[in-house]
């Protein structure tokens, strides 16, 4: 669940996260924070396994990149 609510919210238009993260969004308290889900994948990071760690560290960093990245609307073709 906040693997997947991470990855939708990473590859969404840019505008829409820079505003989400200003002023919140209301589908957060039905849906879940992306914000938090990604906190809670970095516990969940230390709890695994080295070798479930770097697989799912592997994941967590394309998206991640596409966090950083100026045009995360064109994930799609990733």
């Amino acid at each position: 669940m906040a693997l997947d609510r991470w990855k939708q919210y990473v590859r969404g238009p840019r505008r829409r996260l820079w505003d989400e993260c200003e002023w919140g969004n209301v589908h957060w308290y039905c849906c879940g924070n992306p914000l938090e889900g990604r906190a809670l994948l970095d516990r969940v990071l230390l709890a695994m396994t080295p070798r479930s760690t770097r697989e799912l560290r592997a994941v967590l960093t394309k998206y991640d990149d596409l966090w950083i990245t100026p045009y995360p609307y064109l994930a799609d073709r990733i």
